[in-house]
């Protein structure tokens, strides 16, 4: 193979909502850097590849604010499907006639395994690596029953780098229908395509646990540490009653600092605890005019940012409030929905539970409302990250 007759097309448009970490998984850091920086050099060890485009997510918000792109790396806007997201890569390609499409969640690919598929896509047109399916296959029943036990002996599971044939790949994504990949669209138009062997090490990011799977398989360390965060207001008549980012029908509301959820304060506090990063009272003083009357969710927001930008994942937030009124499992759901989407976290992260103090104190008498968190976050102990906290 000729150098810089390849191309290289990392498909990085996702926006990340479904995975509940407020930074599109494509661009969370994996021992210091960018999932997709992983990708880049390893395609770039690679003699005969000349260019490389990631495709990055049409609004430039879900994505410049957490990766700087390598000098000499093209990006693109990606479309609505994939196969637009594909072509707009493809098109940025300049001098390439063969090229490897690749998605950036998975951060593991070696350089066996892309030389792997350029050779199986120079000998027949088009390739694609494979893995065995090792468990048991079962086909299921609308209503959750066994059906049926599927062969495994012709199954694989298809993984990426891709590699084609430039302009026969662009052709096809042209005219097909909605694929999940461009060997599904070369199928479709009746190419071949030759199956080489995958790497079993070469996952995919899908939920948040494999992250940790990749961090170790990577060979990086993690770092976890607990919070916990406790916040008291007084009942008072007269004012909206905002508990839990949730606003709640009474005649009276929590008395204190910004709107006074005490649930919220307590989330950011456990949160700073944790992190090392300060408390409520420090960063939004109650003294200051600014922050009177404010909505607490924005200031839990900024207290969640302030926690990822130091490289941290929440993992957990167990949140107990302490009142006779409201009576919490009513709105529980709802609680941790909003809470989950203030944090930046999915809410299978957080627990929300409610207790009294079985008429014990002005809070046992009604007078108040009490709430204790307990918040558990992670993060990368590899020698870069720390180098730069």
């Amino acid at each position: 193979m000729q150098k810089n007759t390849w191309g290289t097309v990392i498909v990085a448009a996702g926006s990340g909502t479904r995975f509940g970490s407020g930074v599109p998984k494509q661009f969370l850091k994996l021992r210091g850097r960018a999932l997709v920086d992983w990708s880049i050099d390893a395609f770039r060890a690679i003699e005969e590849i000349g260019e490389i485009v990631v495709v990055t997510p049409g609004d430039s918000d879900l994505w410049k604010p957490f990766w700087n792109p390598p000098a000499g790396v093209k990006t693109v806007a990606g479309g609505l499907r994939r196969q637009d997201s594909v072509l707009a890569g493809l098109k940025a390609l300049e001098s390439s006639c063969l090229v490897l499409v690749h998605d950036a969640v998975r951060p593991l690919v070696s350089v066996s395994l892309i030389r792997r598929v350029m050779k199986g896509a120079v000998d027949s047109g088009a390739a694609v690596p494979v893995i065995p399916v090792r468990d048991t296959v079962k086909s299921v029943t609308p209503s959750s029953l066994i059906c049926g036990t599927v062969s495994r002996e012709t199954l694989r599971m298809s993984q990426t780098p891709q590699g084609f044939t430039l302009d026969v790949l662009m052709r096809v994504l042209r005219e097909a229908d909605e694929v999940t990949d461009e060997c599904g669209a070369m199928e479709l138009a009746g190419y071949d395509v030759l199956a080489v062997n995958g790497d079993p090490g070469n996952m995919k990011l899908t939920d948040p646990e494999d992250l940790m799977i990749i961090e170790s398989l990577k060979g990086g360390i993690m770092e976890s540490r607990t919070g916990i965060g406790l916040d008291f207001h007084p009942f008072a008549e007269g004012i909206p009653f905002v508990v839990g980012g949730c606003l709640m029908e009474a005649d009276f509301g929590l008395s204190g600092h910004s709107d006074g959820d005490a649930v919220l304060h307590a989330v950011a506090d456990a949160l700073l605890s944790a992190s090392r990063l300060g408390d409520i009272g420090s960063l939004f003083p109650p003294e200051d005019e600014e922050w009177k009357g404010a909505d607490s969710a924005v200031l839990l927001e900024k207290v969640s940012g302030l926690v990822r930008g130091e490289g941290w994942e929440i993992r957990q937030l167990d949140v107990t409030v302490v009142s006779s009124f409201p009576k919490i499992s009513p709105i529980r759901e709802i609680m941790i929905e909003r809470i989950a989407g203030v944090t930046g976290t999915e809410p299978e992260r957080v627990w929300v539970k409610g207790t009294t103090t079985n008429t014990l104190g002005d809070i046992g008498r009604g007078k108040g409302l009490a709430c204790m968190v307990m918040a558990r976050i992670a993060r990368s102990t590899d020698t870069e990250v720390m180098a730069n906290h």
